[in-house]
């Protein structure tokens, strides 16, 4: 009987051993997936921390740029004033320039024809333009030339671009600016405007500063693509024939103009590139290129084509 109770309890301690066994190996298990885990997650932070140093290098090599970007900026050489000058206000400019006298030698005027550099005359001629005035000078774009008014005392240094072109370089050095080639670059018999823009276009012959015969030729030209309408390129197609059309009718209206007022000097132009070029194929006539807004009011685009620039170094 002992026996039996014996042998009972020693089967029930090995299938209690069996299962914590099994129990354990389990727990083995979940232990290594634990760790596998912990070393991913180990890896992780390692990965994070490393990503996270490299970025905050990164922006601090970029802030050192951008703060040095900044100083170069505030250092750079800037023009004291850049404007447009409308007739009335070129017009006092031009009286206050020629009011200006000085006790000595020290007013230099240079004039630049298109392309020619202020380097050259300077060095030609041995006028002391300081650098950063010259370096100024030379940033100034222009089609029509550089008329350049120079203080050697400080007192005024200015750039004005004309409306007309330079004829030729020259320069003076006196008590006083030398304005009489400006104001001769300033004076017309007569010119041609042309407002170019697909739909509306304005072609007008100007005399002494005065339109004297206009036309607005308005067409029909499509607007934008809009999705579900004809294909892209069919489209496009279609609006290059109605600007062609427009081109057309404005080349017509402006061969009779033409017609009567074969003495134009130049053609002053704005607006959209293709279409001018389209509009004056085969004119041999003087072309000046400006900047100009839609039609609107014809004495705001006379005022636009006749409008010079000022600078003030």
């Amino acid at each position: 009987m002992f026996d039996i109770f014996k042998k009972k309890e020693i089967n029930s301690l090995k299938s209690r051993i069996t299962e914590l066994e099994e129990e354990n190996r389990k727990l083995a298990v979940q232990l290594e997936k634990k760790d596998e885990k912990t070393r991913k997650t180990v890896a992780t932070k390692q990965e994070v921390d490393r990503e996270l140093n490299e970025s905050t290098q990164k922006i601090s090599a970029l802030e050192k740029e951008l703060q040095k970007l900044k100083e170069g900026t505030s250092s750079e050489l800037k023009f004291r004033f850049s404007e447009s000058l409308t007739r009335h206000k070129r017009d006092e400019v031009l009286f206050m320039l020629g009011s200006l006298q000085s006790k000595t030698s020290t007013m230099i005027t240079i004039y630049l024809a298109r392309d020619e550099t202020l380097k050259n005359i300077t060095q030609e001629k041995d006028l002391q333009i300081d650098n950063q005035s010259a370096s100024l000078i030379e940033k100034i774009e222009s089609s029509t030339g550089k008329t350049i008014f120079y203080d050697a005392n400080g007192i005024i240094r200015t750039v004005i671009i004309p409306f007309l072109p330079i004829s030729r370089s020259e320069y003076a050095v006196g008590k006083q600016f030398n304005l009489e080639p400006l104001k001769n670059s300033l004076e017309f018999d007569k010119i041609l405007v042309l407002n170019a823009h697909a739909g509306e276009t304005f072609a007008g012959i100007v005399e002494a500063e005065t339109i004297v015969e206009h036309d607005i030729i308005r067409s029909s030209v499509m607007g934008k693509h809009k999705q579900g309408g004809w294909s892209q390129k069919r489209f496009q197609s279609l609006v290059e024939e109605d600007v062609r059309h427009h081109a057309d009718k404005v080349r017509t209206a402006l061969s009779g103009m033409i017609e009567k007022h074969k003495d134009i000097q130049y053609i002053i132009a704005g607006g959209e590139g293709k279409l001018i070029k389209m509009i004056l194929e085969g004119y041999d006539y003087p072309l000046i290129i400006k900047s100009m807004d839609a039609v609107g009011n014809i004495e705001k685009v006379l005022q636009e084509a006749t409008k010079a620039r000022w600078y003030g170094i």
